[in-house]
């Protein structure tokens, strides 16, 4: 089938147009696809974290006492209403002071014999380091073998209506008596 020579004329010119705004929309469609990858796996951290982490010696020995410290960053202004609760072993023997936190806690308590709470009231701008010790004493009869310490930090964030948060404590969760 021949098409006139005029018609014919008419369909070349618009192939290559067509052509040319198909390739256009692949390649932009291709370009988003990658930025938007790239925003995908280049976005900000979030950063409603005070990321608590604990410290506890490798080993220890029966009768033992020693030092756990926690600590964790206020996330953004308006940090308060925060509580640290930190487990050890069962049986364990737990001490708590005030004194012990930078900055100073408004309350420290014992619940439970092995339980370590301390809470702040705040509120504090983003960036306050703090930091929370407390002392376990092993049991002289503890069985040789890995012990777990478990605990979380809960905590709001202002203005109000305030959003609560809560995370696990991460860092060391063993603890091996010899």
């Amino acid at each position: 089938m021949d098409f006139p020579r005029e018609r014919s004329t008419r369909l070349n010119h618009k192939l290559p147009k067509l052509g040319g705004w198909v390739s256009s929309i692949l390649l932009i469609a291709g370009l988003l696809g990658i930025l938007g990858g790239m925003a995908c796996q280049c976005g900000l951290p979030d950063t409603t974290s005070a990321q608590p982490e604990r410290e506890l010696p490798a080993v220890v020995m029966r009768g033992d006492e020693f030092w756990v410290t926690v600590t964790f960053t206020s996330p953004e202004d308006g940090f308060h209403a925060i509580a640290l609760t930190d487990v050890g072993p069962a049986g364990w023997g737990v001490s708590v002071n005030l004194t012990w936190t930078d900055p100073q806690a408004m309350v420290a308590n014992t619940p439970e014999p092995e339980m370590a709470v301390y809470v702040w009231d705040g509120p504090y701008d983003a960036g306050v380091e703090f930091t929370a010790e407390y002392k376990v004493r092993v049991p002289v009869d503890a069985e040789p073998g890995d012990y777990t310490f478990s605990g979380s930090l809960e905590y709001y964030i202002e203005p109000y209506p305030a959003s609560s948060y809560e995370e696990e404590i991460a860092g060391d969760i063993h603890v091996t008596v010899s």
